[in-house]
């Protein structure tokens, strides 16, 4: 083990230089160019609705009963 202060914190470095001897300035700048090609944070979209378990599905209406088809169809396509 090598008492380089990057490994003997814990961490392993993320970028190896295995060639050259880099400046500072040229190391910031590296990390700069590699930091901002991240990109920015994913968008967000809206989440989609599951109307699994929906309280109006434990209504004890007839299987054949026309308000329980009406409001379960109400219920279930709204947006």
């Amino acid at each position: 083990m090598t008492n380089d202060p990057a490994t003997t914190d814990g961490h392993e470095p993320h970028i190896k230089i295995v060639k050259g001897d880099p400046t500072d300035e040229e190391l910031a700048a590296l990390i700069a160019v590699l930091g901002s090609a991240g990109g920015g944070p994913a968008q967000q979209r809206p989440a989609e609705r599951n109307m699994w378990g929906h309280p109006v599905d434990k209504l004890r209406y007839p299987i054949f009963s026309w308000q329980r088809v009406t409001l379960l169809e109400r219920i279930h396509m709204q947006r």
